[in-house]
């Protein structure tokens, strides 16, 4: 039977492996947290593949645990709002070029300065890639507070950057 459950469970988390990783870094304070966060989040699932309902809801499930594992370690830290060398780390590393680096750069930075759920709802949407529905019962909301968290988001980023930068975010959104 535990053979199955790993088979099971490998079946379903590779294709989204990359995308969960993505979204660890993305949240995560540096790359060693993000890869704590990887971790934590593969092995509590793993631990509770019996309460998986079905296979289509694997990834909603497992990036519901990541999100409950960050939330969880975030709240018995104060969230210090700063940059995460994190990101910039995983751009230099997807080879981009200097200019959309130093552009990203910079909207990481302030979208660390949006409230946590609005960050978070943005990050699993744009970055992470994760439709409406699975962002739903990530962060266990309705589909119209994802969409206003999504909304509310990126009209706070706008106004947290100045006027020159409006058009970067705007082309990449």
């Amino acid at each position: 039977m535990e053979g199955h459950q790993q088979d099971r469970f490998l079946t379903l988390y590779k294709p989204i492996s990359s995308r969960l990783s993505n979204y660890c870094r993305h949240i995560a304070d540096s790359p060693s947290d993000a890869e704590d966060l990887l971790h934590d989040t593969v092995l509590a699932t793993y631990e509770k593949m019996e309460l998986l309902k079905s296979d289509a809801a694997f990834p909603a499930f497992m990036f519901s645990t990541a999100y409950n594992i960050y939330s969880k370690n975030l709240r018995r830290r104060k969230f210090n709002g700063k940059y995460n060398e994190a990101a910039a780390a995983f751009l230099k590393d997807a080879n981009a070029s200097p200019e959309l680096i130093t552009d990203l750069t910079i909207i990481f930075e302030k979208m660390k300065q949006l409230p946590v759920k609005q960050y978070e709802a943005l990050v699993l949407f744009y970055i992470s890639d994760l439709p409406l529905e699975d962002i739903k019962d990530i962060q266990q909301i309705t589909l119209s507070a994802v969409k206003s968290r999504i909304q509310r988001g990126k009209e706070k980023l706008l106004k947290l950057l100045n006027e020159p930068q409006k058009q970067i975010v705007l082309t990449l959104f």
